[in-house]
């Protein structure tokens, strides 16, 4: 659903911050920077967060058509509520603030399906703390109140390929990653799997973890990403380049 959304969201972005922040006096314009190209004081935004152990969470995203977010609050019976944002920098350059038509609506984890839309016209700003907490002032009905998310790396839900092996971050619970690895058959079913804890290295941005397929020797891995945002898999002091595996959504 996030992938079906993006385009308007980067519509909206782009009508938004030209009506709500354009001058006639050039002079006392203020500029809002949506790309982190041109403002590097928002990269540190760009991350998966966490708070009350994953049971809300915050994806922050620097793609082509500028930043998104993504929150979730996790239900319960296959269900969670969602909220997006489109966001830029402010003029001062101390917090994310969303454009109009943030959008808040309640999803069906299993189907993707949309229950419920409760608006399109949400608001929000994002700021970061000293120690590097961030947080999220939801202008619209103040969700979310009192958090405080910890960033954990843009690991999160990413499927990858290292040779026949697809990695899986599959979730984060007990203050660490839940990721699943799986070779599949010729009749594309499992035929060997692990499951490897990862606590996050905030210092490093990387995952380390040790593992093993049933029957052979124990592994460890560290997973990082490189200056192209690549993600690597590096084993004895070898890293490879993952690519995306072709079961991502």
């Amino acid at each position: 659903m996030k992938k079906l959304l993006s385009l308007i969201l980067v519509i909206c972005m782009c009508f938004a911050v030209t009506a709500v922040f354009a001058e006639e006096d050039t002079e006392a314009k203020e500029e809002f920077g949506c790309y982190t190209d041109d403002n590097p004081e928002a990269l540190p935004y760009v991350s998966t967060w966490v708070a009350e152990d994953g049971y809300w969470r915050i994806e922050m995203f620097d793609e082509d058509g500028g930043i998104k977010s993504y929150i979730v609050h996790r239900l319960g019976d296959n269900k969670e509520d969602v909220w997006e944002y489109a966001l830029a920098l402010s003029p001062e350059k101390d917090r994310l603030t969303a454009v109009p038509f943030g959008l808040h609506y309640k999803q069906d984890t299993v189907t993707g399906n949309w229950d419920e839309t409760y608006y399109e016209v949400g608001d929000a700003e994002f700021t970061l703390t000293e120690n590097g907490r961030l947080i999220w002032k939801d202008l619209k009905e103040d969700a979310g109140q009192g958090l405080e998310f910890e960033k954990i790396g843009n690991f999160y839900g990413g499927r990858w390929m290292k040779d026949e092996i697809e990695v899986y971050f599959y979730d984060w619970y007990d203050n660490e990653y839940d990721i699943r690895l799986y070779v599949y058959g010729q009749d594309d079913s499992v035929v060997k799997d692990a499951i490897l804890k990862a606590p996050y290295d905030a210092a490093t941005d990387s995952l380390t973890a040790t593992g093993e397929f049933e029957g052979e020797e124990p592994f460890t891995v560290t997973f990082s990403y490189d200056e192209h945002k690549n993600i690597l898999w590096t084993e004895n002091g070898e890293s490879t380049v993952m690519d995306y595996s072709y079961r991502t959504d």
